[in-house]
């Protein structure tokens, strides 16, 4: 225990937020916010069975994150809850997992929906919604 654990991202999020004060809290409160996530071209086969229409869970970097508390108010200002039953950004390893629709996928370029990350966001993996 205690060994580093170092990521590469795969890609990055091109989103209309740039900073948090103005992102949604959820993908819920975001369907009708277009957003895009550029892959590494080194990943394009990795992308062969994606498909326009499906959900996607997005595993992220809150790569703007500084430190974390251990008790935090609930979607920002709801009641105070343990940190592990939120998904605030501020976190002991600040990664985020959202949903996403797909919109659209030309080349490495995926275009979704359900966008609660910042612009510039480095994306860690992409898994299906099973």
């Amino acid at each position: 225990m205690g060994e580093e654990i170092v990521f590469k991202p795969i890609g990055y999020i091109k989103s209309p937020y740039e900073d948090a004060g103005n992102m949604p809290k959820s993908p819920r409160e975001s369907m009708d916010v277009d957003a895009e996530m550029v892959i590494n071209e080194e990943f394009l086969e990795s992308m062969s069975s994606m498909e326009v229409g499906e959900e996607y869970m997005v595993l992220f970097y809150f790569h703007k994150s500084k430190g974390f508390k251990q008790r935090v108010p609930f979607m920002g200002n709801g009641p105070i809850k343990g940190l592990f039953s939120t998904h605030a950004p501020n976190r002991p390893n600040p990664i985020g997992v959202s949903t996403i629709k797909i919109k659209s996928i030309d080349g490495n370029v995926i275009k979704f929906n359900g966008v609660d990350m910042l612009n510039g966001t480095p994306v860690l993996d992409i898994k299906d919604v099973l």
